[in-house]
């Protein structure tokens, strides 16, 4: 309840929600339809239509507004639809594992799985999933990971505990489970203390070994990713515009060959209080930064 009374109060959702051409359109069928029922009325002398006061038009226009906001009511999903190509950006508030499509999940450069020290919160999406596909089972979870991770260059760092082999930024590995597919993405660092960090440079660079995987090895099939980097990789950046660079992210490398025709990111629910987000506010920042 609280994300739609604080849509409210946005100058984006009076933008997008009132001064629209949709808006006016619905404004004028509610008028326009009361106006020809007094008509009828009239014309079966039920009424005086000439001798209605003036005053009446107040309350028939703020019905019309009032019909306005209710059909217009805040939205926990947006579209975008890119121009001039078959891609489609969506953004809505939900349940990530509940969304059709293929799966991203990001994790840090040494694929470190262990949710049973600590290393990987279990609040964090990679521990969600975790729990959900692997209960019980992380050994089996890592030599999947290994060997999609075989043959990958690699460095070895120091840390107290946990997997000392890293990757660079943007290695994926697939999974599949189930007939679903899954893509872990490096996208943090773990220091020697195993504490999850990244920079916005970092996850530029992410997002495009990503989507080059998914484009050389992956699967044609509309793509699901959370808002990466606004959690455990402690960025500083407002979710807002994390959403649009992902975005952007994803038009620019599907600009030589389309991979997925639709990329859907997924907000989850308890995030939207803490950042104060609107999507007609991330609908807006999506015009600015994409055609």
């Amino acid at each position: 309840m609280n994300y739609h009374i604080r849509s409210f109060s946005t100058r984006s959702y009076w933008a997008y929600a009132l001064w629209s051409v949709d808006s006016l359109k619905t404004f004028v069928a509610v008028v326009a339809g009361i106006w020809t029922f007094v008509d009828i009325l009239d014309s079966f002398h039920c009424l005086e239509k000439a001798k209605l006061p003036l005053w009446l038009l107040a309350p028939l226009f703020i019905f019309g507004i009032v019909v306005v906001i209710f059909t217009r009511r805040p939205v926990k999903k947006i579209k975008y639809k890119y121009p001039g190509m078959d891609l489609t950006i969506e953004v809505l508030i939900g349940d990530l594992f509940a969304v059709p499509g293929q799966k991203v999940i990001s994790t840090n450069t040494t694929f470190d799985t262990d949710t049973g020290s600590g290393i990987i919160s279990l609040n964090s999406l990679q521990g969600q999933f975790t729990q959900k596909y692997y209960p019980g089972d992380i050994p089996k979870l890592d030599a999947e990971l290994a060997q999609g991770l075989s043959g990958i260059t690699s460095t070895t760092v120091q840390k107290q505990s946990g997997k000392t082999t890293r990757y660079d930024f943007g290695t994926t590995v697939k999974l599949r489970i189930a007939g679903d597919y899954f893509y872990w993405f490096a996208m943090a660092d773990l220091n020697a203390s195993n504490t999850a960090t990244t920079k916005l440079k970092h996850i530029n660079q992410a997002l495009e070994g990503l989507w080059e995987f998914i484009e050389t090895k992956g699967e044609k099939l509309d793509t699901v990713i959370p808002v990466v980097g606004s959690g455990l990789g402690r960025l500083s950046t407002s979710r807002k515009k994390l959403i649009a660079l992902i975005a952007q992210s994803f038009v620019t490398a599907s600009e030589s060959q389309i991979f997925a025709n639709k990329l859907t990111i997924v907000i989850h629910p308890t995030d939207v209080d803490k950042a104060n987000l609107n999507l007609f506010e991330v609908k807006d920042l999506l015009h600015h930064y994409l055609p």
